[in-house]
């Protein structure tokens, strides 16, 4: 594949999420399709919310780590007039850090690798014992950044505050047709979640011959593990784990195949 000229390239975000972030690549020439394989369903009336809730002001850090969970957030801060102005705010990446600017959230601390590990590390030059560390994460979430905080003397509310599940195909019935009509030359999952439903709304059985000469590209490496779990061979991570890094990736990507050639 030489030109990215007609190349199909889909994307597993809703299209007034992402397309900005595409608009160079479909200037060269790109197709995109945008076929968000996941749905947030916020859980704002647990117990467990409205207890941090109630102390929130006792709170040291909070911690967002995906757009998703700063989008429930902002409802959460709307619905109960929370004060960010003494709470010290991190976030996981750039994309995170771009949807906190959206929703009117100062972010103070950006690790240098955006992941856990990046928060991690960036959390171990503070002095962390006895402070308070406030979590709004998915029910997904497996409890390594928690672990991370609290072997650093942090104490941590780790409060899953939403639930990801699969879309609805009948939502999604123009995009279907396009992707089946039409198989994409290249697969761009933006989280484990969006590629596990992504084979389960297309209903792909052999997954090894499906994905057959046809490019793939995760957004991080903990997505990148979860696609390689099924044998596959990820062929695109961006250094910056943000859409626009994914963008720029592909680019370079194409750039190097031509001069290659």
């Amino acid at each position: 594949m030489k030109s990215i000229k007609n190349t199909v390239i889909l994307v597993t975000k809703k299209k007034e999420t992402a397309e900005k972030y595409f608009s160079q690549l479909s200037d060269e020439g790109a197709k995109i399709i945008f076929f968000p394989t996941i749905k947030v369903i916020p859980r704002l009336e647990s117990h467990e919310l409205k207890n941090v809730i109630n102390h929130f002001t006792d709170f040291d850090y909070l911690i967002l780590t995906s757009s998703n969970a700063v989008k429930v957030f902002a409802e959460i801060i709307q619905s109960y007039s929370l004060d960010l102005t003494k709470i010290k705010v991190a976030a996981v990446g750039e994309k995170t850090s771009e949807e906190c600017s959206f929703n009117g959230i100062k972010v103070d601390i950006l690790p240098e690798v955006y992941s856990s590990k990046g928060l991690i590390k960036i959390f171990s030059k503070f002095e962390l014992n006895g402070k308070k560390i406030f979590i709004p994460s998915s029910s997904l979430s497996n409890g390594e950044l928690k672990l991370g905080l609290t072997e650093l003397g942090a104490k941590v509310d780790l409060i899953h505050v939403y639930d990801v599940v699969s879309s609805d195909l009948s939502e999604l019935r123009k995009e279907y047709e396009k992707i089946i009509n039409r198989q994409p030359d290249i697969y761009i999952f933006t989280s484990p979640s969006s590629f596990n439903n992504f084979i389960g709304l297309i209903k792909i059985n052999d997954i090894s011959n499906y994905f057959v000469n046809k490019i793939i590209c995760a957004i991080g490496s903990t997505t990148e593990k979860a696609v390689e779990r099924y044998g596959l061979s990820v062929h695109i991570v961006p250094k910056t784990y943000s859409l626009s890094g994914v963008s720029e990736a592909i680019i370079k990507y194409f750039q190097l195949t031509v001069n290659m050639v």
